[in-house]
């Protein structure tokens, strides 16, 4: 398995980084490369969290939940600085980023997984293993796909999606062929597909320990977020529902130190499917240069046990964020009970359901406030549900990498979100619904495949 892992890593590595076309098709894989045959190897493939535990952390990065000043700012690398500042030059001098290589890294695992799992023939006693692998293999594609396309794409409107410009949809281990950029439409009916077959195949119970490996509740979380990030708002609900009817379990802060450096970790109960946001050093819980927006922070009131679990003070009111559900410094990329609880509760709200939004908000915040201290939030109206939920979703699931995704699509509903930055004197503003909300595809990936750039 360790060549196997070995030669799979490294041609993913030459098909996302390298900016050569013609060296890139002279590499030749060795003939002493062993092929994954068994159902133990091709698991292997899947459990590979150096591949697979990572989540695109750039729109984080570009995100209104914290602020750096302006010499912190200057002291980082071009990709971190100029996501920051929103500029129209993200890369700068680097002609690669992680985030696009990573997610087609686990592409290719995926397509490998399916493509070899298809090959077998599993005896009776292999079958659960053989349709949990395949299912696994689904999901994993559908995901990475997903997290491409909601950073690499405009946000899904169904007026223009068979036309608006998505991802590359690779389908096949063919490291020597490349694909045009899909529709949004086609990019999105993909990943529906292949989440959909998904779910036929795995297991109605989250694992107790590896969080990594996906299960139907992990499905159905999925489908919510990515249904919410498309407006959806009825599939949303269906489906967060469909999820916490398997699965539902919401920690208790009361049982959470308050003093830990890390409170959690990465089997905690509320987690469905783990993963981390990429590492740029300013998302790292261990950062001495991000600091949580100050109005943000200053929302979280005292008997709120977030504000001492999830935070830390860097310096003078200079705060930072705590090791999260990841149980690492990174943040969390993955899904999780409290997310579904949000995204049922918005949803209910849209549909005017009031006194059930409620419930699922006041069902939530309860396990986050001190213990007899919790008072249920009320609306007079679904509308002041909606805006008292979404407060609260930003304060839940800050540091998910989810707000840069929220934006986007709060802004298509007519919420006219524009973010500022203040540096050396400079006003920096990203407008609402700017083009700028979509990050440009790597200038590797162009010079390789010739696909078309996004407008910035």
């Amino acid at each position: 398995m360790k060549n196997i892992l070995s030669y799979l890593f490294a041609f993913a590595s030459i098909l996302t980084l390298s900016c050569n076309k013609e060296a890139f098709l002279d590499k030749k894989p060795s003939t002493a490369i062993l092929v994954p045959t068994t159902l133990a190897d091709i698991r292997g493939l899947l459990d590979n969290t150096t591949v697979f535990i990572w989540t695109p952390g750039i729109g984080e990065m570009s995100a209104d939940n914290y602020y750096m000043t302006s010499t912190n700012w200057q002291a980082q690398t071009d990709i971190i600085r100029n996501a920051y500042s929103w500029e129209k030059d993200i890369m700068g001098s680097v002609r690669s980023l992680n985030d696009w290589g990573q997610s087609y890294t686990q592409v290719l695992y995926a397509n490998i997984a399916l493509e070899q799992s298809a090959l077998l023939l599993p005896s009776a006693s292999d079958l659960g293993e053989w349709n949990d692998i395949k299912g696994t293999a689904f999901f994993q594609r559908g995901y990475s796909f997903y997290k491409l396309v909601v950073h690499f794409a405009g946000s899904y409107d169904s007026s223009s999606a068979a036309t608006d410009p998505g991802i590359p949809l690779k389908l096949n281990s063919d490291i020597h062929t490349y694909e045009n950029r899909a529709s949004v439409k086609d990019s999105y009916n993909q990943i529906f597909t292949d989440l959909n077959a998904a779910v036929r195949l795995l297991s109605d119970n989250v694992p107790v320990t590896m969080r990594n490996r996906p299960s139907k509740p992990a499905v159905y979380a999925l489908l919510s977020r990515i249904c919410l990030a498309m407006r959806r708002y009825d599939a949303a609900q269906k489906y967060a529902d469909s999820c916490l009817n398997l699965y539902s379990k919401l920690i208790n802060y009361n049982t959470v130190s308050v003093t830990a450096t890390t409170p959690f970790d990465k089997s905690n109960d509320e987690n469905i499917f783990y993963s981390s946001l990429s590492d740029y050093t300013v998302l790292s819980a261990t950062s001495t240069v991000a600091f949580i927006d100050t109005t943000l922070y200053q929302s979280y009131v005292a008997n709120d046990l977030r504000k001492t679990i999830y935070f830390r003070t860097i310096s003078g009111t200079n705060i930072g964020m705590k090791r999260g559900y990841t149980g690492t410094i990174y943040g969390n990329g993955g899904l999780c009970v409290d997310e579904m609880y949000l995204n049922r509760a918005e949803c209910l709200a849209r549909a005017g359901n009031t006194v059930a939004a409620l419930s699922d908000l006041n069902t939530l915040l309860v396990k986050r406030w001190k213990t007899g201290t919790y008072v249920n939030v009320t609306a007079t109206s679904s509308a002041d549900a909606l805006s008292k939920i979404l407060v609260e979703r930003r304060k839940e699931l800050i540091w998910r990498g989810l707000r840069w995704i929220d934006i986007k699509r709060l802004n298509k509903e007519g919420a006219g979100i524009s973010l500022n930055r203040s540096l050396n004197g400079t006003t920096y503003t990203l407008t609402a619904n700017s083009q700028l909300f979509v990050f440009p595809i790597p200038d590797n990936e162009i010079a390789l495949s010739g696909i078309s750039q996004n407008p910035r």
